[in-house]
C-alpha cells in the first residue's frame, strides 16, 4: 500500500487519519458530557466539529483536484 505512494500522499493520509481520530474522540466526549450533564449546551462544540469536517473535506477535494489538473498538464492535455 505504501510502496507506490509519494511522500505528500502519505502525509495527507496520515493527517486525515489523525484529524479523523480526533474528531471521533471529540464527538464521543461531547456525547458522554451530554449524557452526564443533560442541562449542558453542547451546540458550540457540535458546530466546531461540523466546521472542522467541512474544512477537511474541502481541503482534500482541493488537493485531489489540483493533483488531477497537474497530471493533465504534465501529460500535455490543455486546460
Amino acid at each position: 500500500m505504501w510502496k507506490n505512494r509519494s511522500t505528500i500522499d502519505i502525509v495527507v493520509i496520515m493527517l486525515a487519519a489523525v484529524i479523523g481520530a480526533l474528531l471521533i474522540l471529540t464527538s464521543v466526549g461531547l456525547i458522554a458530557f451530554k449524557m452526564f450533564r443533560p442541562d449542558a449546551d453542547i451546540t458550540r462544540g457540535a458546530e466546531l466539529i461540523g466546521d472542522t469536517m467541512t474544512m477537511i473535506v474541502g481541503a482534500l477535494v482541493g488537493l485531489i483536484g489540483g493533483r488531477a489538473a497537474g497530471r493533465l498538464e504534465a501529460n500535455g492535455v490543455p486546460k
